[in-house]
This record gives structure tokens, C-alpha cells and sequence, in this order.
């Protein structure tokens, strides 16, 4: 299978620093562009106007930071890339990005940020795994 568009989700842990770089080989290899993605979580409803505004506003600008050594990456390899940053639940908003964005393969790290509530509720990749429509490339 030939894949033209990878959705790379990043969140500053060492893990997706490692699935970025292997992103960055397997694009290399083939005319393939590279969706960066970072979510941040959803925010609670009992926040609002102008404190929720603070928080959003935040939450891009650290969100963007993050991305950045991956842009910076694909730029300097002279690959096509496209960074977003949403606001969700990180393991169903990398699934609808992939979708909507017409993704053929997720490359990811095997645990992020957030290994302790990965082992309550269920970590982000094995989620992403689970609800995928594409194939799914766990890099540890």
C-alpha cells in the first residue's frame, strides 16, 4: 500500500518526539505530506466568558509551540505539512481529524503525556487503534 497522507499527532512527550521522526523517514520515501495535529483537552462547561477565553487562547499558543519542532522538521526535509490544533478528547478528535482530513495512515507514540490516566481509562493509542479506519503505526 502507497500512503500519501500522514496524520501525526504531538503532544511534547519523548514518545511522539520519536513517532515524529519516524513520520519524517516514511514521508521521505514517497511524495507523502504530514498532518501535525495537537489537542488539548476539552475545557468544562461551568467555564466560561472571559476566563474561558484566556484559557483557549492559552491552550492554542502552547499547542502551536508544540508543534513547532515538527514544522520546523518537515520544512527543513521539504515535506508538505498542514498543523492543526483542536480542543477534544485527544483520542476521538485524532480519529475525526484523520477522517476529515482525508488521512491513510495515524503515526503515533505509544503513550504521551498522560500514562496515568491512560492506565484508568484507557490510553489514547489503544483508543485511536480501536476506532480507526486507517491502518495505525505505534512507534516506541
Amino acid at each position: 500500500m502507497t500512503y500519501k497522507k500522514l496524520l501525526l499527532p504531538l503532544d511534547g512527550s519523548d514518545n511522539a518526539t520519536l513517532a515524529c521522526n519516524h513520520a519524517i523517514g516514511l514521508a521521505k520515501t514517497g511524495n507523502m505530506s504530514i498532518v501535525l495535529l495537537h489537542c488539548y483537552g476539552e475545557l468544562p462547561a461551568t467555564i466560561a466568558g472571559a476566563t474561558r477565553d484566556e484559557i483557549i487562547a492559552l491552550s492554542e499558543s502552547e499547542g502551536k509551540a508544540i508543534l513547532s519542532p515538527g514544522i520546523q522538521l518537515c520544512k527543513d526535509n521539504g515535506i508538505p505539512c498542514k498543523p492543526i490544533v483542536c480542543c477534544g478528547s485527544p483520542g476521538r478528535s485524532i480519529v475525526t481529524v484523520a477522517q476529515s482530513e482525508g488521512c491513510d495512515l495515524i503515526v503515533m507514540g505509544s503513550c504521551g503525556l498522560s500514562d496515568l490516566s491512560g492506565m484508568v481509562i484507557g490510553s489514547v493509542s489503544h483508543r485511536v487503534l480501536r476506532h480507526a479506519t486507517m491502518p495505525v503505526l505505534i512507534v516506541r
